[in-house]
């Protein structure tokens, strides 16, 4: 009895165990990316990489449209010290997770560019009142 009761145990677990333990696959899938979570944590990428990605110097590439798999494996690298030194930096202390949320928001944006901040102001003038704003009252 005992010894059905075990078997039985032991059937009803390994039924329970998911696919990919019978499988032999026991590598983590990777972190499915939450691009509003992505998009709070890009506030610190804005300084370099312009607003929404989309960078107004040569510097610094724009990131806007980018490709998540692409973003991604770049970040890893860059974190992991293969490239970039100010990025490795920067990367450091993110988590796979943190990435895959980065990715998510950045792969969602318009890779249009940017357009080049205005420096100079334009002069004022003095425009011509149209007829239509006229004060009816006034002949």
């Amino acid at each position: 009895m005992v010894m059905k009761l075990a078997s039985r145990a032991v059937a009803v677990l390994l039924i329970s165990l998911s696919q990919s333990a019978w499988s032999g696959d026991t590598s983590p899938s990777p972190p499915v990316g939450d691009a509003q979570r992505g998009a709070d944590m890009a506030k610190l990428c804005t300084s370099c990489h312009g607003y929404q990605g989309r960078s107004v110097t040569s510097r610094y590439p724009s990131i806007a449209g980018m490709d998540e798999a692409r973003f991604i494996a770049g970040m890893q690298a860059l974190r992991a010290g293969e490239r970039g030194h100010l990025m490795a930096s920067m990367t450091r202390g993110l988590s796979d997770q943190d990435i895959a949320d980065l990715a998510a928001y950045y792969s969602q944006l318009d890779p249009q560019t940017q357009l080049e901040p205005q420096t100079q102001l334009e002069p004022h003038t003095q425009q011509e009142p149209h007829p239509e704003d006229a004060d009816a009252s006034v002949p």
